[in-house]
């Protein structure tokens, strides 16, 4: 197998997990309109340790919790996004210094969480914006960082 072959099946195999880790975070939502609600509670108790999950800051789907909160499920999607652009990004050379992209990610979801908690002030664009970009660079790096455990040069494309 030629080393590009298996670079793209890390990368799809890679896609293929974020995926399902974000359709995870719907899934009580599917399971509850099913009436599977055991299947719903196994994975609230799942991302439990991941999330605080209070009901007031979750996104509702027919009237069913999320399995995380709105600024999880918004970096979690972001990743996903992150993920899908990889091969664009990693292109130009972006992720070369990974350790100072994630400081630079983090920094918006920082300062809104700031204002949130410190000020009372509550942007909810500001929030998802902030969340989707941090959600973004942590899934460019973590692509990136994956694929470059499984080969010299990191490159995909």
């Amino acid at each position: 197998m030629s080393p590009k072959l298996g670079k793209m099946k890390v990368y799809i195999g890679l896609v293929l997990a974020v995926f399902i880790f974000n359709l995870l975070t719907i899934s009580p939502v599917i399971f509850v309109n099913l009436g599977l609600n055991k299947f719903a509670k196994i994975i609230y108790c799942y991302f439990s340790p991941l999330c605080h999950q209070i009901d007031s800051r979750s996104f509702h789907i027919n009237g069913v919790k999320l399995a995380v909160c709105s600024r999880c499920g918004l970096i979690y999607f972001g990743a996903l996004i992150g993920v899908l652009i990889f091969p664009i990004v990693n292109r130009h050379n972006f992720v070369k210094n990974g350790n100072l992209l994630l400081i630079v990610g983090l920094l918006p979801s920082v300062v809104e969480f700031s204002l949130e908690k410190f000020v009372g002030l509550e942007i909810v664009i500001f929030k998802v914006l902030s969340s989707l970009f941090l959600g973004g660079i942590v899934g460019v790096v973590l692509s990136h960082q994956i694929i470059d455990m499984f080969s010299s040069k990191g490159k995909i494309f």
